[in-house]
């Protein structure tokens, strides 16, 4: 569980004032989950601003303290009082007959409408898979008819020729971040328009640039934009991740920059002031061999001083 759009029954919330529900912070107490108590408390002052990748930030939570603290809140509402919960929870896609799918094509005119756009899109008529598809979007994950029509003139803007995968993908996507509003379709496509040219530039700055990144290039990009880092220091990142690894590993530089993000470090300024280069191997030894001392290099951290023993055990055993 990684969004909050579930928890609208345990929030109270207005511009200068949060609610803090008696019954809620009982269970909070009896619980005992400090994780969970801070998060909650993060949610009620931020409301509808709230972000999981900015709470992860401010709050210092790795994405397995942030799950487990989710899940917490996930159990506090009372039963009377869930809301509507949205079909992508149920753990099993209904499997729909043919006559149902007609019978929602045909009786269902926010479907119809749905419909309708995604054969203007695909340029075709409908197929039983594809309707299906659509069906299941509408009806099993939630989402409303013109937060899915959103979606298809999205993606035929994006990609131009759209498949089937496309819209089970990026449907799906849209469902765990809780976009179940026109509204917050618009803001995270907005969003999106204005991180493109971030992305570009560090795809330049990677040497992967002149085409469109790959969905895993675009997420790691995308987490990297969210934690306030700019193409020079992904482009500082992937030098060491070069200098350490003698190769670059998309791995290796996330860890680099969720060591730079929990420092609270995220310019090519601030990372040199409090996580100067190292010297490299060979710098070392010509140090070493010189009659005057240098500086020692900057410690390693634990995470990266684990991974490069990892590295160096593989190679050992690689080797005949």
């Amino acid at each position: 569980m990684s969004d909050f759009s579930s928890l609208p029954p345990l929030l109270r919330t207005a511009d200068d004032f949060c609610v803090l529900r008696g019954d809620i912070a009982d269970k909070l107490i009896r619980c005992g989950d400090g994780d969970g108590a801070l998060l909650y408390l993060y949610i009620l002052r931020r409301g509808r601003n709230f972000s999981a990748d900015t709470a992860l930030r401010e709050l210092g939570f790795s994405r397995e303290r942030y799950d487990r603290a989710m899940f917490t809140l996930g159990q506090l509402s009372l039963p009377e009082e869930q809301p509507e919960a949205p079909r992508a929870s149920s753990r099993e896609t209904p499997a729909y007959r043919t006559a149902e799918l007609r019978q929602a094509r045909g009786g269902d005119m926010r479907f119809a409408a749905v419909c309708d756009t995604a054969e203007a899109v695909l340029g075709r008529t409908l197929t039983e898979g594809q309707l299906r598809t659509l069906f299941t979007v509408y009806d099993h994950l939630g989402l409303p008819a013109d937060v899915i029509i959103e979606l298809l003139t999205y993606l035929k803007r994006e990609k131009g020729t759209v498949k089937r995968s496309d819209i089970e993908r990026e449907a799906c996507l849209w469902a765990d971040m809780g976009l179940f509003t026109a509204q917050d379709a618009a803001t995270y496509l907005s969003r999106r328009d204005a991180e493109k040219p971030l992305i570009r530039a560090m795809q330049e700055a990677l040497g992967i640039g002149g085409r469109e990144p790959t969905d895993t290039e675009a997420r790691y990009l995308t987490e990297f934009i969210a934690k306030g880092f700019g193409p020079d220091a992904v482009a500082l990142a992937a030098h060491r991740t070069e200098q350490s690894l003698g190769k670059f590993s998309w791995n290796y530089l996330r860890k680099i920059i969720a060591s730079w993000d929990q420092k609270g470090i995220h310019t090519v300024s601030e990372i040199s002031a409090v996580d100067p280069e190292r010297i490299s191997r060979t710098e070392s030894t010509r140090a070493a061999s010189a009659p005057t001392q240098h500086a020692a290099p900057a410690p390693v951290d634990d995470w990266e001083a684990q991974w490069l023993e990892e590295i160096k055990r593989r190679r050992r055993k690689e080797e005949p």
